[in-house]
C-alpha cells in the first residue's frame, strides 16, 4: 500500500511537472512573438531580445518546440558558408514541397534558434513546420545540440576566427566534435573533404559521415598572405603536403609521415563552367550517378556551399530532378553577395568577417570586369568580434592590381580610421580613400559616385551590415529579410 502511494505521488509529480514545462513554453511564446511583433514595429530584426526573453522564461522552449518536427531538425555549422548552404538546403527542401523553418537572417546562436522557433509556432505552442534549417554558431553548438538532437549536422569548415571568442582553431574545432556528439540515432554528418581539421574529428556517434570536395583543376591564388589555418598534421603534427589546393588549407591534402590524408569524397565537384549569361553550369557526381546543376552564385567558396547542399539533399533522399530546379532558382541570402538595383546601379553587399572569407570576397570581386566601387563598413562589436587584427591578414594587397580600375573606395564603420590606415599599407594612395564615420551617409555616397551600368561592393562586418540594410530598405532597395528575400 506504501509503495502504491509513492508511486502515485510520483505520478502526481511528474503531471504537474510536465504541465508547468507546458505552461511555461506557451508564456515563452507569447512573449516573444509580442517582442518580435514590437521590436519589428521599430524596424529591428527582432532574431535577439525575443529569443533572450523566451529562453528565460522556459529555458527548454528550443527542446518543445523542435520536439514537434515531424522531419527534425538539420543544423549547418562552421566558419564560412553556413548561411548561404543553409538557405540552398532550404530552397531544396522548399522545392520538395516540406514546410520549412529557417532562421533566414543568420542569428545563429541559442536566442536566435529560440527566436526562429517562437516566430513559427502558433500561440498554442505549436509549431507550424516539418523540418528546421538552423545555420548554428560554432562556439553556440555543442549546447544548442544538446537541446535539439539534430538530425543532420554539415559541416563547412574551420579557419580563425573572432579570436577573442573563440582562440585558435583548435578550439573551433573541439566545439564541433562535441556538438557532432548530440546527433540523433540514424541521423547523419556531411563533412568537408578539403579541411584537414573537420577530416580528424571522431565519427563517436555511429552516425552515417558522407564527404564532399572539389575535383577541379583552378588557375592558382597569387596572393596567400594569410597562409593556411591549418598547416601541420592533425595526428603527428608533421606539416601537410597538398596536390591541391583551392583556397587557405582547403584542398588534397596528405601528411607525408604518418599517411594521414584527405578521403575520397561521397560526392564530388567534377566539373565547372561559365556560360555566357555568367551562370556556373557544375557536374556532381554521387554515390549514384553524375548530375549537372545550373548554379547562379559566384565564388570558389560557393562551390563548396552547394555541394554541401546537395550532400545533405541526398542524406534526405530528395530526388536530383528537385535539387536541380531548386539550386538553377537560387538567390544569393542575405548579405551574401546580395544584389540591390538602384538608378541603374547595382549594388552588392558581401559579409567580411575574417581573413579566408574576406580574401574569397575580394578574389571574387577582383574577377569582375569594368571599374570597382567598394565601400568597406568595419564595426567591432560583440557580435563582429572586438579584436580587428584580423584586417591585417586580409589580402587587401589585392586592390593594388586592379588600381586603375578602382573608381572610389569608401571605408565607414566604428573602426573607419582603422581601416583607412590598413588600406594605405596596402598600397593605395591615402587620398583615394574616403572615411565616412557615418554608414548612412556612406552608403548614399558610395552610390552616388558609382557610374550607372557599374557595380558598388559592399564589404561590412556583421553588424555593419545590419544597419548598412536598413539603410538600403529605407532608400526602397529590397525589403526587411522577415518580409521575404529581397
Amino acid at each position: 500500500m506504501k509503495t502504491d502511494k509513492v508511486t502515485g505521488a510520483r505520478t502526481q509529480n511528474e503531471a504537474l511537472n510536465k504541465r508547468l514545462f507546458i505552461l511555461k513554453a506557451l508564456c515563452g511564446v507569447w512573449i516573444g512573438k509580442t517582442l518580435i511583433f514590437l521590436t519589428r514595429m521599430l524596424g529591428r530584426g527582432g532574431t535577439t531580445l525575443p529569443g533572450r526573453i523566451a529562453l528565460l522564461i522556459a529555458p527548454d522552449i528550443s527542446t518543445y518546440l523542435s520536439g514537434q518536427l515531424t522531419e527534425g531538425s538539420l543544423i549547418i555549422t562552421g566558419t564560412n558558408g553556413k548561411t548561404t548552404t543553409a538557405s540552398l538546403i532550404k530552397d531544396i527542401l522548399n522545392e520538395a514541397g516540406f514546410k520549412c523553418i529557417h532562421n533566414q537572417a543568420g542569428s545563429n546562436m541559442s536566442w536566435g534558434v529560440a527566436s526562429t522557433l517562437v516566430e513559427a509556432a502558433s500561440i498554442t505552442a505549436h509549431l507550424r513546420g516539418e523540418v528546421a534549417v538552423l545555420e548554428v554558431d560554432e562556439g553556440s553548438f555543442p549546447g544548442i545540440a544538446r537541446k535539439i538532437n539534430p538530425r543532420a549536422v554539415v559541416a563547412t569548415n574551420i579557419f580563425r576566427d573572432q579570436l577573442d571568442r573563440f582562440g585558435e582553431i583548435d578550439h573551433i574545432r573541439d566545439s564541433i566534435q562535441r556538438g557532432l556528439e548530440a546527433l540523433s540515432p540514424g541521423g547523419f554528418q556531411v563533412i568537408n573533404a578539403d579541411d584537414p581539421s573537420l577530416v580528424s574529428l571522431q565519427n563517436s556517434s555511429n552516425s552515417v559521415r558522407w564527404y564532399y570536395g572539389l575535383e577541379l583543376d583552378l588557375p592558382p591564388y597569387v596572393f596567400q598572405n594569410t597562409g593556411r589555418d591549418v598547416k601541420t598534421c592533425p595526428r603527428c603534427l608533421t606539416d601537410l603536403a597538398y596536390n591541391n589546393i583551392y583556397f587557405a588549407h582547403l584542398g588534397h591534402f596528405y601528411c607525408p609521415n604518418c599517411k594521414y590524408k584527405r578521403p575520397e569524397p561521397d560526392f564530388k565537384l567534377i566539373g565547372c563552367e561559365t556560360n555566357a549569361e555568367g551562370l556556373n553550369k557544375l557536374q556532381i557526381k554521387t554515390p549514384e550517378k553524375e548530375i549537372e546543376v545550373t548554379y547562379p552564385l559566384l565564388g570558389t567558396y560557393n562551390l563548396y556551399n552547394v555541394l554541401a547542399a546537395v550532400a545533405c539533399a541526398h542524406g534526405l533522399n530528395i530526388q536530383e530532378d528537385i535539387i536541380e530546379k531548386a539550386l538553377e532558382k537560387a538567390v544569393p541570402p542575405f548579405g551574401r553577395m546580395e544584389p540591390f538595383k538602384k538608378d541603374g546601379k547595382e549594388v552588392i553587399m558581401a559579409l567580411i568577417k575574417n581573413p579566408v572569407g574576406a580574401n574569397e570576397v575580394l578574389r571574387t570581386i577582383l574577377d569582375q570586369t569594368g571599374d570597382l566601387n567598394i565601400l568597406i563598413a568595419i564595426n567591432d562589436n560583440i557580435a563582429d568580434g572586438r579584436d580587428i587584427s584580423w584586417l591585417w591578414d586580409v589580402d587587401f594587397e589585392q586592390l593594388v592590381t586592379v588600381i586603375n580600375n578602382l573608381s572610389n573606395v569608401i571605408v565607414t564603420g566604428q573602426r573607419s580610421w582603422d581601416m583607412a590606415v590598413r588600406l594605405k599599407y596596402a598600397g593605395l594612395d591615402p587620398d583615394q580613400i574616403q572615411v565616412e564615420e557615418d554608414s548612412a551617409k556612406a552608403v548614399k555616397a558610395a552610390i552616388a559616385k558609382t557610374k550607372i551600368d557599374n557595380k558598388l561592393f559592399i564589404l561590412p562586418t556583421y553588424t555593419a551590415l545590419l544597419k548598412i540594410r536598413r539603410s538600403l530598405n529605407q532608400m526602397g532597395l529590397g525589403k526587411p529579410y522577415w518580409n521575404g528575400e529581397n
